[in-house]
């Protein structure tokens, strides 16, 4: 899957859907008889994300945490964005599913993002043509597009923690395939739109801190195939925080701000799950999955001591596990290709 016709100039590879087809159902075999989990490490070092808050109570910290939106297949630049997907959230244990968004055959709605108090949803779709952000109620109701503007499709929303402004991917595809990808941000009831990143580069999965003063994304902004940048908040700042031999994408801030998860090796075959400090240090490997297995596209719970992730692409299933990479848990959804996936607060 790729996300621009340059070469070594994209955020995803070709080859995530039958990597995480074959190897995804075999994770999901795997982890659920347990052998899965063992190939699963935690490093050692600093206290996981939240352990300040470690004497909370079980019951406390499950309260922060809520139901958990996903949708179908890999609708992101350069992923399968013909393919049919629908807006579904699911209670963490796999009990409760709900379909919230009923896109014809042929249309597509995914990339859902929780806003900060848990009562909407912003998401993607082309139901009414080229792919634009849409929001809705968190139980699907009230569904209104947010833009329309011709010769580009709008992707990967995200809520500012004030829940005041999306921040999103606009991307080239006046030809008939996306050429390079914005970062843009937008008023949360639309217009106002801004450019916050471009220069003819792909800039995909921007994300917000939970201080609202700086934003991660990933990019093959300088030539690397893909690499975390952060910048401040009204674009200035841009500086690259990760390797490029890391091919690191798909960041998310932990909720306190001090580490960002993300997914190594472009999604190819032995993806795993690291974080980083916003400056670059402490970087820290999370799972240590061996092809065929692989693990990606994490990002945290609200109370930040755990993560959802993508383990399988084949098998209706996504994966929880905890902030330090232990417990790695299967969740059935009963739905076919079950991929992006956000963990929204409690109401």
């Amino acid at each position: 899957m790729q996300l621009s016709t340059r070469p070594r100039r994209a955020i995803t590879n070709p080859k995530i859907i039958a990597v995480f087809t074959a190897a995804g159902c075999a994770a999901a075999v795997l982890a659920a008889g347990g052998t899965a989990a063992a190939r699963t490490g935690v490093t050692s070092g600093p206290a996981r994300p939240g352990a300040a808050h470690a004497a909370s109570s079980a019951t406390a910290a499950a309260a922060a945490n809520g139901r958990i939106a996903f949708s179908q297949w890999d609708l992101l630049p350069g992923g399968n964005l013909s393919a049919h997907s629908n807006v579904y959230t699911i209670n963490p244990d796999g009990t409760g599913l709900r379909q919230l968004t009923h896109v014809g055959a042929a249309q597509a709605a995914g990339a859902p993002d929780w806003s900060p108090g848990g009562d909407k949803i912003v998401y993607e779709s082309n139901q009414t043509g080229d792919y634009r952000i849409w929001v809705m109620n968190a139980d699907g109701s009230g569904q209104t597009r947010l833009a329309d503007d011709p010769g580009f499709a709008d992707l990967e929303p995200a809520w500012s923690p004030d829940g005041a402004h999306i921040l999103f991917s606009r991307c080239d595809d006046h030809i008939g395939f996306i050429l390079t990808c914005d970062l843009e941000v937008m008023n949360a009831a639309g217009g106002g739109m801004r450019r916050l990143a471009g220069a003819h580069w792909t800039y995909v999965r921007g994300q917000y801190s939970p201080d609202g003063r700086r934003i991660v994304v990933g990019t093959d902004r300088g030539g690397f195939l893909s690499a975390l940048w952060v910048m401040r908040a009204d674009g200035t700042g841009l500086h690259r925080i990760t390797r490029p031999s890391l091919e690191a994408f798909w960041p998310g801030w932990s909720p306190d701000g001090r580490r960002i998860v993300f997914t190594d090796n472009c999604c190819q075959g032995g993806s795993n799950v690291w974080t980083v400090r916003p400056d670059g240090s402490g970087l820290r490997q999370l799972t240590h999955f061996v092809p065929p297995l692989q693990g990606g596209f994490a990002s945290y719970s609200p109370d930040g001591r755990r993560l959802v992730l993508l383990g399988d692409k084949c098998c209706h299933y996504f994966y929880t596990m905890n902030a330090d990479g232990s417990g790695l848990r299967p969740v059935s959804t009963g739905v076919a290709i079950t991929f992006l996936t956000d963990w929204g607060p409690a109401r």
